[in-house]
């Protein structure tokens, strides 16, 4: 299996992974064309993709799926309540769907195993998943205003753990944002703070994970290199054993680019 992040953040989140002749897109938040763009850039064929996999109805993880699915003849695999509250035009006529997946229901795509688990956000049916292939397992949670006992259960066993660490609670106190948004985001149902995702490294994560790849990372109201210190920090609370070569395994996605591929 492998994987890499096209992009990450309020600007649009995609993820391609593959496993042998399958490959597939975890949300589609950036334009198509720029999908597109970035695939072919990684040396991706964007027409040889095998699905699309939508987490919720926000615009950052949905607002390419209509055009790139249609374009390309790619089924899109979203819940029913998530399709619904999408609202596409001509309620999605156009595009190819794949079957209705649900929370807390494994499927299957060609040799990709997903398993979709429910998450605390404010989207009509919010889902993060794990993804697992020839005994290789790969954790995606973002969107989530905190880390339940259910998802550090599930993260359990990856050989990579995708994470949001969104803001950083001081600036975004004095961040820009209107007080609605602000409340918002740092509220149950909004985003993951750096301390939240370092509180989780501290107590639930099982050291397994050859990555940590720290993302959906706020422009206004973080910074990568705060994110990556607080994941740091909370790591060394395990000591050296636990999480060896910790500088090099903690990884930033950034919203403005792809990152490095990652080959499990």
């Amino acid at each position: 299996m492998r994987l890499i992040i096209l992009g990450s953040g309020s600007s649009g989140n995609v993820l391609y992974i593959e496993s042998g002749a399958t490959s597939a897109l975890i949300d589609l938040g950036l334009s198509a064309k720029e999908t597109a763009r970035r695939m072919t850039e990684a040396g991706v064929d964007p027409t040889r993709l095998s699905a699309i996999v939508v987490t919720h109805e926000h615009t950052d993880h949905v607002k390419g799926a209509r055009v790139f699915s249609s374009t390309a003849e790619v089924p899109v695999f979203m819940s029913e309540a998530t399709r619904a509250e999408c609202k596409f035009p001509d309620n999605g006529k156009k595009i190819p769907w794949g079957e209705t997946i649900a929370s807390g229901e494994p499927f299957q795509i060609g040799s990709l195993n997903f398993y979709p688990f429910t998450i605390p956000h404010d989207g009509v049916d919010t889902f993060a998943l794990t993804v697992e292939s020839e005994g290789v397992k790969v954790g995606v949670v973002t969107d989530l205003g905190y880390i339940t006992q259910l998802v550090a259960e599930r993260l359990r066993g990856s050989t990579l753990v995708m994470i949001e660490s969104n803001h950083d609670r001081d600036m975004l106190k004095v961040g820009p944002y209107p007080w609605s948004v602000k409340q918002r985001i740092a509220s149950n149902i909004g985003h993951l703070s750096n301390d939240e995702t370092a509180r989780w490294i501290r107590e639930d994560f099982d050291g397994q994970a050859e990555y940590l790849v720290l993302a959906h990372l706020s422009r206004r109201c973080n910074h990568p290199e705060l994110a990556r210190l607080s994941a740091l920090q909370a790591l060394e609370c395990h000591g050296s054993l636990f999480f060896p070569r910790a500088e090099e395994r903690v990884r930033i996605a950034l919203p403005d680019r792809a990152s490095e591929w990652f080959e499990l």
